[in-house]
Formats: C-alpha cells, structure tokens, sequence
C-alpha cells in the first residue's frame, strides 16, 4: 500500500494574531481555544495520522526545534525534522524535505500541509484518491469552494476534467489576491477556487520542477542537505548554501509555471485563521454570541471575545470587540478592524519594541531555587560575580547590553544566541558574551531545559535588584 509522507512548514510569524503569537512564538505553536486545547501545529499533525500516512517530516527553523519536539511529544508523534538555518520562504523548505525524503524513500509522496490552519471534515478520502495522479507525475494543488468575495485569498481557476482521473481537473490559472470586484467575478463563474496551501505530489516530481525552472536554487538546495548536519534529534541545512536559496513560495516557483499542475477541489471546512475575527468564527460562541478564553467575567456583553491565560479579565457593556490579555501586551479592537493588527506590529518593529518578538513572564526560575527578579548568586565579590538560571523548551532570555567580562556559559542543553548582526547554536561547555552595542536573546533551542551559567568580572555593578538578564517566553 502506497503511503503518504505529511509535510509541514512551521513558518511564518503570524503578526495579525499579535500579541498571542510573537516571531520567537508564532501562531502554529499558540493553542487554538485555550489553555486547555491542542495547538494549531498538533491538530495538523493529528490530522494527518493513520493508515495511509507516514510519521510526518516538519521543516522549521532552528529557534523552534525545541518546541516542536515538546510538543510532538505532547501527542506521542514522531516525525522526522528539518532545520532551516534560515526563512527562505516554502519553495526551498519543500524542496529540501523532498531530498532529505528521497534519498532513503525514491518514490515517496508528500502531501504539503500549512501548520496554522483549521480544517474540517473528509480530507484524508479525497488525499488517498489523488495518489494516482501524484504517481505519475502531477502536482496536485487543493482548492476550496468559496463562500464569498475574499480579496486576502488566493485562486484558482477550474479548465475542466484532467483526462484520465476522476479526482483532479486542470487547473486554468492562478490569481493571487484579486480586488474585490475580480474576486466577486471569480464567485460567479463558479470555475474558481481559494487557494488552500494545500498540495500534494512525488519527491521526484518537485524535485524535477524546481531543476526546470530554478536550477541556481534546486542547486543550493540540494548542496544544503548533502553538507549539512544529519543527526538523530535533526536534519540541520547548511547555512552557507541553504541562505543562497531564492526565497520564493513553491507557488510562484513551481506551481504557475509547471504543466504538470492539477486541481483537486476539497468537501470541507476551511479557515487560515489570519485574525482574531478568523480566531472568534472557528469558536463556538455562548448564546450572547460570546467566546470566552481563561479566567473571563463578561456582563451586557455580545459577539465579544476575551482571551487571557494569566489573570481575570472583566468586560462590561462590549459589542463586537476582541480582548486578547498577555503578560505584556493587550490588544482592543473592533471586530472588523483585526487586520490592522499587523500595523500595530510594524509599528512595535519600528521602535524595537521586544514585544513583537518574545513574551514576557513575571519572573526567571532559578537553580536551584526561585528568587523573583534575580539570579541565584552563588558567588558576589566587588569584582568577580557568579549565577545560575534555566531556560525552559522555547523560551528565551535577554543578556542586557554590555561589555565581554559579562558571559554566560552553557552547563546543560542547546541554545541559539543572536545579538546585533550575530548569532550562533552552542551546546555544553559553550560561551556566549554580553554585546556592547545590543540586547543578546538567548533561546532554548533544544527539547529539554537549559541551565546557564553567569560570569561577571570586574563589574561590580551588574547583578542589582533586577539581574544582568530578563526573562521572557
């Protein structure tokens, strides 16, 4: 029985869900209803587990290894991972999974899945009739039947049925993002589709394409699996070949100029979630129309969301608003305003504002005890300043600007540090120093806690009240 390899991109920083989701904590890897719910990247593992699937292969950058692991095992999944050193969009995270796929299974299908998107009803059904067609060389993109003019979407347009097959027709174009007069023509020809993110064919087949129509990046890519860093945690691409790589999506790369493309329209129920009015249409609402996350009192309220994980929140009198409450940042807004969340966000970026990157938490944890708003000190002189403190699995500390005497030493795990026009992976025994120019962000990059060591020399100004560091998630 033919099987199918689900690939995941764990892309993206989903900036219109700010400030739930952070570049150093997107979307993908934020729960979809609460507290108490499974994460979008879980559900689209989830949904793609069963007789016809392989374990999945999830292409993600270095900084998030560590919480796809953690939460990999939250399920119980095993996947084979890939790291990118860098973001070069999906064409070439594709393309490198297909190689890294290829060289142990030549004839292995993939079936490209986003990590951030809701979908319901009977995908797996109309994925196993397209195998066929992915056999013998097509590149088979989904399209969802649309429910109305949206211009944030992309389309495709149905030419009729593919010879040969049952399941997929011919596609007739693509048209990304159309104004809303071009959108609404699309819905009444009734021949056109939104473009899911969803796609299916052969390793061979994309690995093919991407040779035919850039051979500069298939070359880099290729070079990027064959000298980087296969190891059991990690499939890790070489960063001087990998960032060479066009960062181009598969779409425009492959898809738009490939005659192999093919159309298979998909029965379900379908949402990208790109805002919070996305996030309250997939909840299900009480019956004053209201979806209420975490500790929430709401009174003479309707069609209101309120989502907190850390403290109550109250709302009184509200209609048709989203209340998001995170340690550091609160997002109001009007319902039909959500998009210009991402506004607010090139705004943060603008005035390096850490809030468009990492959380923040009320306080570090200590080795080998708590002490709020402090390192614990194991040694103070005028002149020589010794402490310890944990990062746990996706988490990150900032190491406050400063001169080299202020270090920080790896005792256990593996961290990726990066200052001002730097960054590095280290592992035990490695060293990271303070930046005179900038803030050094040191992440947890693997999947169990780190442990640090802080060195201070020379300075005995450093450890105050507050510590050479802030801790943040």
């Amino acid at each position: 029985m033919t099987t199918i390899y689900p690939l995941i991109i764990c892309g993206g920083n989903g900036t219109r869900l700010w400030p739930l989701s952070r570049t150093q904590s997107p979307k993908q890897f934020q729960k979809i209803s609460g507290p108490e719910s499974m994460t979008f990247f879980q559900v689209a593992v989830q949904r793609h587990r069963g007789p016809v699937y392989q374990n999945p292969v999830i292409v993600t950058g270095v900084i998030h290894r560590g919480t796809v692991v953690k939460q990999l095992r939250e399920i119980q999944s095993k996947a084979q991972i890939i790291c990118e050193p860098v973001g070069r969009n999906t064409g070439p995270a594709v393309l490198a999974a297909a190689h890294v796929i290829a060289r142990k299974d030549p004839d292995a299908l993939f079936v490209v899945i986003p990590a951030d998107h809701v979908i319901e009803g009977q995908l797996t059904e109309t994925i196993e009739a397209c195998i066929p067609a992915a056999q013998t060389g097509h590149i088979i993109t989904f399209g969802i039947a649309p429910r109305y003019a949206e211009t944030g979407f992309g389309y495709i347009t149905d030419a009729g049925p593919l010879a040969g097959f049952d399941t997929v027709r011919q596609v007739g174009g693509f048209v990304e993002k159309p104004p809303q007069d071009e959108a609404q023509a699309l819905i009444d020809s009734k021949s056109a589709y939104w473009a899911s993110g969803l796609s299916m064919f052969s390793a061979k087949t994309i690995i093919e394409e991407y040779q035919k129509f850039d051979p500069k990046t298939a070359g880099h890519v290729i070079a990027s699996v064959e000298c980087g860093s296969d190891t059991p945690e990690a499939m890790y691409l070489n960063e001087a070949e990998f960032v060479e790589a066009v960062a181009e999506p598969t779409e425009s790369a492959v898809f738009e100029k490939s005659d192999r493309i093919a159309l298979a329209p998909l029965d379900v129920s379908w949402n990208d979630v790109g805002s919070w009015l996305a996030m309250y249409n997939i909840s299900q609402p009480d019956n004053d129309g209201n979806v209420l996350q975490g500790d929430v009192i709401a009174l003479n309220s309707v069609n209101t969301m309120v989502r907190t994980d850390t403290r109550l929140v109250s709302v009184v009198g509200l209609s048709d608003i989203i209340v998001i409450d995170t340690p550091d940042a609160l997002l109001v807004a009007k319902m039909d305003k959500t998009q210009s969340v991402k506004a607010v966000v090139e705004q943060l970026k603008a005035s390096h504002r850490t809030e468009t990157e990492i959380h923040a938490n009320s306080g570090p944890t200590m080795v080998p005890f708590h002490k709020q708003d402090e390192l614990e000190k194991l040694v103070e002189t005028d002149r020589f300043h010794l402490g310890t403190a944990e990062i746990e699995v996706g988490r990150t500390i900032l190491l406050d600007r400063g001169p080299r005497s202020q270090q920080v030493i790896v005792v256990q795990g593996t961290v990726y540090a990066s200052g001002p026009g730097w960054n590095k992976t280290t592992a035990e025994g490695g060293r990271i120093y303070a930046d005179e120019v900038d803030k050094v962000r040191i992440l947890n990059s693997g999947d169990t806690k780190v442990e640090l060591l802080f060195v201070t020399l020379e300075n005995a100004d450093v450890v105050k009240q507050n510590g050479p560091i802030a801790i943040n998630g």
